[in-house]
């Protein structure tokens, strides 16, 4: 653990803190009784103008699946970025299974009077702290570990259809992920409450090159194939 902070430490100084626009590109894989197969794609996208951020996401299953598994799901997250901290303002998700939406709501968040609403018509209240949504904590998390690169564990206020929940993200250690034959060096974190494990990227401002979730039975992968700055 202690390399590991020393590592961040070196990087602080070549790294910016501030957000950079990119786009990355990636594969969508599902463990099935079949193996493990490329089920789809999916897009992130970030667009700065000044200290406003869009950050985006697409993702999709390939028609040759859908039979399989049949998923949609766009995301958008808006908000500045002040003094090296993601403050959000707001954030909407559309998700489908099999045609069927499962999940199509929008969050307004208004951060100096400690609430956020949701479009059901839900108000929850913020407590003092960071808080961010399910798309932006990839921001946050990204601007922490380049600004405070000493701490091994990041804890948010995330905000969703379902309330405010404190979640905690553990910095695992060092792991090369190899993409089309070329070795990344990264940095393993993961949110035990979302089965969740992200490899972030040392090289690139630590945005995501692996994305490992679990839902339900099943285990998705996303794994970076293109990224654009």
């Amino acid at each position: 653990m202690k390399k590991i902070a020393l590592l961040f430490l070196s990087l602080i100084s070549t790294n910016s803190i501030a957000l950079s626009p990119y786009i990355g590109s990636y594969q969508l894989y599902a463990d099935t009784k079949m193996g493990n197969l490329q089920i789809g794609s999916a897009i992130l996208n970030l667009e700065m103008k000044g200290s406003g951020f869009t950050f985006t996401t697409e993702a999709k299953t390939e028609s040759l699946w859908k039979a399989l598994y049949d998923y949609s799901r766009s995301e958008k997250s808006t908000g500045n970025e002040i003094d090296g901290q993601v403050i959000n303002e707001y954030f909407s998700v559309i998700e489908k299974i099999k045609g069927e939406i499962r999940k199509d709501y929008e969050i307004n968040i208004v951060t100096d009077k400690n609430y956020a609403l949701s479009s059901t018509g839900e108000e929850f209240e913020i407590k003092p702290g960071l808080l961010v949504d399910p798309l932006s904590v990839y921001l946050a998390l990204s601007n922490e570990m380049i600004n405070n690169p000493d701490q091994l564990d990041y804890t948010y206020q995330v905000v969703d259809q379902d309330g405010v929940k404190y979640l905690k993200f553990i910095v695992d250690g060092q792991e090369n992920v190899s993409i089309s034959g070329r070795e990344i060096e990264t940095i393993r974190v993961t949110c035990e409450e979302l089965e969740l494990t992200l490899n972030l990227s040392v090289e690139d401002n630590f945005q995501p090159v692996r994305i490992h979730k679990v839902n339900g039975k099943t285990e998705f992968t996303m794994l970076l194939i293109e990224f654009m700055s």
